[in-house]
């Protein structure tokens, strides 16, 4: 009888033990699902806001299409609108690129190589080119405080340096090559269909030959748009590869 008592009381013992363990694990569970489930939303809505800042920064510039002169006056002359011109180019250059490097844990297979180098090439372009925008203020305050024809005097120094192309370039290259690449990569790993990373290289034509004005900008956030959603369908935890993206 003793013998019972304490087999019982042990056994009592080990559910009692194993409860919260296995309550913990569900809570474990749940926090992963979560957590996996807010970079998923990251990398889908990345794009559509890439478009949305681009066009504001758009919008806001007080000198679209212009350089040199023209363009330094501009700025020098409208400081506050410039501000919102280099607060959504920064944002939206990040988030243009941004989807590149979160693209690469998804693709595991085919195209694994191509994600690599995309990954790569994001983040050169996503250390480099949203804080170049910084620029922008101190061309306005010095034309504000000493004058445009310091501003450009300023810029012809900048332009002897050999350090500033080795920084440039290379996040200007992220920028352009690193969305297609992990469109490609992604396509080739079943979790997109082909015009997928047709519709981010007409995103950024539309960005570029558009010289960068609203309208493009407007063109650039519809075709990421259709990006975004096949990275909604391709990345859906029961989405099978080779599945509609």
């Amino acid at each position: 009888m003793h013998s019972q008592s304490a087999d019982a009381g042990l056994a009592t013992s080990m559910v009692a033990t194993q409860r919260p363990a296995a309550q913990g694990s569900a809570a474990h569970r749940r926090g992963v699902a979560s957590g996996r489930a807010a970079r998923r939303w990251f990398l889908v809505a990345a794009p559509v806001l890439a478009g949305l800042f681009v066009t504001i920064g758009a919008v806001g510039d007080p000198a679209v299409g212009e350089d040199g002169r023209v363009l330094y006056e501009a700025y020098a002359a409208n400081p506050d609108p410039l501000q919102f011109k280099s607060v959504g180019f920064h944002f939206g250059y990040a988030f243009w690129i941004v989807p590149a490097i979160l693209l690469a844990g998804y693709v595991r297979n085919r195209g694994i190589w191509i994600a690599n180098v995309a990954a790569f090439l994001g983040w050169l372009g996503i250390s480099t080119l949203p804080g170049l925008l910084m620029i922008d203020y101190y061309d306005s305050a010095i034309g504000q405080v000493a004058g445009v024809d310091t501003t450009l005097r300023v810029q012809e120094v900048m332009e002897t340096m050999w350090g500033v192309p080795v920084i440039v370039t290379p996040g200007i290259a992220g920028f352009v090559f690193a969305l297609p690449l992990a469109a490609v990569a992604a396509w080739r790993a079943g979790l997109v269909k082909w015009w997928s990373p047709l519709s981010v290289i007409c995103g950024f034509l539309a960005f570029t030959l558009s010289g960068v004005a609203p309208w493009g900008t407007a063109i650039t956030t519809a075709f990421f748009g259709v990006f975004a959603y096949s990275l909604w369908r391709g990345t859906r935890p029961d989405h099978r590869v080779g599945e509609s993206g």
